[in-house]
C-alpha cells in the first residue's frame, strides 16, 4: 500500500495508524518555517504523521532520496540548494517542474518519487490573495493587463517567471546583476511563451509602466538591509505598482520597507510560502489542506 493510500485510509477509518513522516531535505534547514506550517495541518486533519527538518550534506543527498520510498513516508519538500540536483533522482517529473527545471515537492506514490514544483503556481496565488489579477474558471490565475519586473536571474527566479508568463501577463523584464544569466532565463520563456520578455543588469534603464508588479526573486535583504532596487528607482513607479518580495524571514527586508514609505501596496513572502505548502499537502494526502489553520500558524 502507498503512504497516499495509508494517510486516506486512516482518515476515512478514524483509527490513528502508522506513523508517516514527511520532511525538508536541504541544507541548512534549522531557519525554515515550513514545519510551523505543516504540522498544524497534519494534525487538524488527524493525518498520524510529522513533518521533519533533514538536514542533508551534499554527498548524502542520493541516500537521503532513496529513504524516501520506505513504508510510511509521503515524500518531502526540498529547498536551497537541491531543488534542482534532485531531478535526475526521481522516477517521475511532472512537466511544470520539468518546464522549469526545479522541484520542491517529491511525492512518494506506490513506491515511485515524484517530483512537482509548487513555487510557481504557490506565487500566482499569493498574488492573487493580495488582489492582483483574476481567478478563472480551471483555477489558473491570469495578470494580463500587469508588467511584472523580476529581480533575479537564479533558481527561485525561475519557477517566478514560469508562473509570470503562465498567467497571460502583459510583458516580462528580468532584471539581474548578470545580463548573460538574465538572457538565458528570458530565452528559456520564450520557448514556451510568447509574452514579451526584456533582459537587463542595470536599473537605470528600466521603465515604469501602469500596473506593475515588482518582485524580488534574489537573497538581497535576507541577511543584510540592502535593497535589491534602488529607492530613487523604485519611486519612479506608478502609485498603483505592487512590490512583492519572496523573502519572508525578516518579515520586513529594506525592499518592503523603502515601498511602504512610498505608499505603494507590499508584502512578503509568508502568503507564497503559505500557498506553496498548502499544495504540498495536497499532493501528500490526496485532501484539501486546512488553508486557514495552516495561514493561522504561520503568523503566530
Amino acid at each position: 500500500m502507498s503512504a497516499r493510500n495509508i494517510v486516506v485510509g486512516s482518515k476515512q477509518s478514524g483509527s490513528k495508524g502508522p506513523q508517516l513522516r514527511v520532511g525538508l531535505i536541504g541544507d541548512p534547514v534549522a531557519h525554515s518555517f515550513s514545519p510551523r506550517l505543516q504540522q498544524p495541518a497534519l494534525d487538524a486533519l488527524g493525518i498520524p504523521a510529522t513533518y521533519e527538518l533533514w538536514r542533508t550534506p551534499a554527498e548524502q543527498l542520493l541516500v537521503r532520496i532513496r529513504a524516501l520510498c520506505q513504508q510510511g513516508c509521503l515524500g518531502a519538500n526540498v529547498t536551497i540548494p537541491y531543488k534542482e540536483s534532485v531531478l535526475p533522482l526521481l522516477d517521475v517529473v511532472d512537466p511544470l517542474a520539468a518546464q522549469i527545471g526545479a522541484v520542491n515537492t517529491i511525492v512518494n506514490r506506490d513506491d515511485y518519487l515524484h517530483g512537482y514544483n509548487t513555487d510557481a503556481p504557490g506565487l500566482l496565488r499569493a498574488l492573487h490573495e493580495h488582489g492582483l489579477g483574476s481567478l478563472q474558471a480551471d483555477g489558473m490565475i491570469s495578470l494580463k493587463g500587469y508588467t511584472a519586473v523580476l529581480l533575479g536571474a537564479g533558481g527561485a527566479a525561475r519557477g517566478a517567471a514560469f508562473a509570470l508568463a503562465s498567467s497571460g501577463i502583459e510583458c516580462l523584464v528580468i532584471l539581474n546583476r548578470s545580463l548573460e544569466r538574465a538572457q538565458l532565463l528570458a530565452a528559456l520563456i520564450q520557448k514556451s511563451y510568447e509574452c514579451p520578455v526584456f533582459s537587463l543588469s542595470d536599473s537605470n534603464f528600466l521603465i515604469p509602466h501602469s500596473s506593475s508588479i515588482i518582485i524580488n526573486a534574489t537573497s538581497v535583504g535576507l541577511h543584510e538591509e540592502a535593497s535589491p532596487l534602488p529607492a530613487d528607482v523604485l519611486a519612479r513607479f506608478n502609485a498603483d505598482t505592487f512590490v512583492y518580495d519572496m523573502i519572508y524571514n525578516p518579515i520586513q527586508t529594506n525592499l518592503l520597507l523603502q515601498a511602504r514609505t512610498m505608499e505603494l501596496r507590499a508584502a512578503n513572502g509568508l502568503s507564497m510560502l503559505l500557498h506553496q505548502g498548502a499544495l504540498a499537502f495536497e499532493l501528500w494526502t490526496n485532501q484539501p489542506a486546512p488553508l486557514e489553520i495552516m495561514r493561522a500558524a504561520l503568523m503566530r
